[in-house]
This record gives structure tokens, C-alpha cells and sequence, in this order.
């Protein structure tokens, strides 16, 4: 688990300069790796992580939600201002407001709805079909469960908008999403294609009807703009 979270932060940090908009309170100094330009904007950097699994278990309790012990390993492992990534908007993590991100994806109703049907909300999709959950409703060893996607255009009640497992965990997710990061060169469906082989258990199993139409749909926008 630890190599898989720190080969995704490697890539991710590695395609820098990462620049982020300037914002006083969400912009503490040791995380400015430039100046702010004439436009408002400055570079920045990660730093190590301070928070405790108790910080998770607070969130955990008041939204009455079970994280995965790998995606609590991944979020405190640093603070960072943008997760990157393709595919998958994961939360970040800013110093003076390091869980933020990760309440805003549980504090409203439609996540309301799906936490009582034990569906986790933990981030959204990069073309607002709605959040990625955390499938709870089967018990797995340290909450290592599988990951759906969650149509808002549904209400939480109805489990129509659910799709199949599109990652057998967040490990698995990871993997896929630092290949992308590796890869970015290449296009996107290209990339997508190879979460069928990274994650056989998940994308290429229960997921893979999901990914193949959205490797079309990119090859279709692709060629459109071409």
C-alpha cells in the first residue's frame, strides 16, 4: 500500500509546477514555491502531513461513514492544494483546512441519502455524473471496499444511478490514476484502456462495460477535434 501511495504522489508532483490562484488563509508560506505573478497565481508545493487516523475517525463518526485504511494513508500522507489526475477529482488537503475537502463531499443531502444506504461519497468524476463511493453495504477487511459511481441526475433512494464496480478498491484506483499521470502524453482512452489490465478484479471485470464506452466517447471527442 505504502509503495503504491508514494509511486502516485512521485508522479503526480513530478509533473509540476503545480500553480494554484492566491488566497490569504489558503496559502500558508511554506507551501509558496514562487512569487505571486501579475495574475494572482504562485507555485506550489507539498508538505509532510500532520493529521492522525483519530482527525479521520472524527469525520468518520459524525457522518457515520467507514473510511478505507488506504485512503486515509494516501489523504494525511501530505498537504497538497490539487490531487490531480485524470478521471477522478480526489480531495485535497489544505494546512488550515486539511479535511475540508473530504466533509464537502458528505455534507449534503443527496450524500446524506447515500450514507444511509452505506454508500461513502469520497470524490466526483471529471464530467459531473456525480460522486464516487466507497461500497459499504458488504464488510471488508480494514474497509478496503470496492468504488462506484453515483449519477446525481438519480435521487440517493434510487439505486438506479449506481453503476457496477469500476475499482475493486482505492489501491487499485490509485494505480490506474498514476498511470495516467505517467502517461499523459498519450491519450486520454489510450490510458483508460490499460485500467482493464491494472485493475482486472474491478475495471476490467464488473467496470469494464463503463470504461469501454468511455474510452469510445474519448476516442469520439478525439477524432472530432482533430
Amino acid at each position: 500500500m505504502n509503495n503504491i501511495i508514494n509511486k502516485y504522489f512521485n508522479a503526480y508532483f513530478l509533473t509540476g509546477p503545480h500553480w494554484v490562484g492566491y488566497i490569504s488563509q489558503f496559502s500558508p508560506p511554506s507551501m509558496m514555491d514562487s512569487a505571486i505573478d501579475h495574475e494572482g497565481y504562485y507555485k506550489w508545493k507539498p508538505i509532510k502531513g500532520t493529521l492522525t487516523y483519530a482527525d479521520y475517525q472524527k469525520v468518520e463518526q459524525k457522518f457515520d461513514v467507514k473510511f478505507p485504511k488506504s485512503f486515509i494513508e494516501w489523504h494525511k500522507r501530505y498537504f497538497f492544494l490539487n490531487a490531480g489526475g485524470y478521471v477522478v477529482s480526489l480531495p485535497n488537503s489544505y494546512p488550515t483546512q486539511p479535511l475540508q475537502a473530504i466533509i464537502d463531499n458528505l455534507d449534503n443531502d443527496l450524500s446524506e441519502e447515500l450514507i444511509a444506504r452505506k454508500l461513502y461519497p469520497f470524490a466526483t468524476d471529471d464530467n459531473d455524473i456525480g460522486f464516487f463511493v466507497f461500497d459499504g453495504r458488504e464488510e471488508r477487511e480494514e474497509n478496503e471496499f470496492p468504488i462506484r459511481l453515483y449519477d446525481h441526475e438519480y435521487g440517493g433512494d434510487d439505486l438506479d444511478g449506481l453503476s457496477e464496480i469500476l475499482f475493486s478498491s482505492f489501491t487499485k484506483l490509485l494505480e490506474c490514476l498514476t498511470y495516467t499521470i505517467e502517461n499523459s502524453k498519450a491519450p486520454l482512452h489510450e490510458n483508460i484502456a490499460e485500467f482493464i489490465r491494472i485493475d482486472p478484479q474491478g475495471a476490467g471485470r464488473d467496470g469494464i462495460d463503463f470504461w469501454l464506452h468511455r474510452i469510445a466517447f474519448e476516442k469520439e471527442n478525439l477524432d472530432y477535434d482533430e
